[in-house]
């Protein structure tokens, strides 16, 4: 499988600190069509990556400052779409090995070059780059489709189950970022809070309909099956593999005294202590557990009172902080 190659349609950044160097690579891949950027440094080449896209990044090894070795690792961690290729002029095994493993380089090349084979090269790598995000578009669509899908089923099994699901999504989010975790974990977080009841689904309609409080101990036991119930639904779709382990312990308190798998402390994964937190808290002001609701103030001071008990002392804090408490 190729795509339609239009050079013009893509931009390659060239990094040298030898001008003569840039000024070759410049009129070589110019005419050829490509959109080309040079930087005499790896400290200019991140400035300009800050401000625009490049669908390659071709470095020389040994530059003052910072070396190709450590702008290709730079570039791997905050623009991983970017093919990276490293031109060195030396015979350094040692390097190259290390720019292929720091920086997950695509090939190498040494000084001097040839034209065609560099072309060649730089063609290559677009063409891998570009059926990468087109696959990965695809699996992101799936995903999508497959969240969308659980959504759906529990909004019809029961409208206000996705619309407190929702509720602590947006506030699991929230806590997500006001902990410090990443962008990624952010959305694994989202994605759990949204899902986390999924395997509600599979309960019957009595169970729903009864507070948790008022039920009788012989569906209590059926309800904490809906954390296990929950994980093996999301199964079915390897991206949701996180997901569906957070789903599976949003009741484990830091006590050890949840479930399903009485868990402790930092074993409970952190998107668990995060959703598991939130949706106490939505719980607690929605009456889940006492035939009045609480207020939001008295629901904050519950989770405070179980600070380091049933809740992680670190997310307490957190929340605590974002509510504003």
């Amino acid at each position: 499988m190729t795509i339609a190659f239009d050079p013009s349609q893509f931009s390659v950044l060239c990094v040298d600190d030898e001008a003569n160097i840039l000024s070759a690579l410049r009129r070589m891949l110019a005419l050829e069509g490509f959109q080309v950027v040079t930087a005499e440094s790896g400290a200019l080449a991140l400035e300009l990556m800050e401000k625009d896209t490049f669908h390659v990044l071709l470095s020389d090894l040994q530059m003052p400052g910072m070396n190709g070795v450590e702008l290709l690792e730079k570039v791997r961690h905050k623009w991983p779409d970017t093919m990276r290729l490293l031109l060195t002029g030396t015979a350094d095994i040692n390097s190259a090995v290390a720019a292929i493993n720091q920086g997950e380089i695509y090939r190498y090349l040494t000084k001097p070059w040839i034209d065609a084979e560099l072309v060649g090269v730089i063609k290559s790598a677009i063409e891998l780059g570009e059926l990468a995000k087109a696959k990965h578009a695809r699996l992101r669509a799936s995903y999508v489709s497959s969240i969308k899908a659980f959504s759906g089923l529990m909004d019809l099994r029961m409208p206000a189950l996705l619309a407190h699901s929702r509720r602590v999504a947006d506030l699991s989010k929230k806590l997500a970022h006001q902990a410090g975790l990443d962008e990624i974990a952010q959305q694994e977080v989202f994605i759990a809070g949204l899902l986390h009841d999924v395997g509600k689904i599979g309960l019957s309609d009595r169970i729903l309909a009864i507070k948790y409080y008022e039920l009788p101990l012989s569906e209590v036991k059926l309800y904490k099956k809906h954390c296990t119930m929950g994980q093996m639904s999301l199964m079915i779709s390897q991206e949701l593999e996180a997901v569906g382990a957070i789903v599976r312990s949003h009741h484990e308190f830091f006590d050890g005294t949840g479930f399903p798998d009485k868990l402790s402390g930092d074993d409970i994964p952190i998107g668990a202590r995060i959703v598991g937190l939130v949706e106490s808290y939505e719980e607690m002001i929605g009456g889940e557990y006492t035939e009045e609701a609480t207020s939001p103030a008295q629901a904050l001071r519950i989770v405070a009172s179980n600070r380091g008990k049933l809740y992680c002392p670190v997310m307490v804090d957190h929340f605590l902080t974002m509510m504003g408490a």
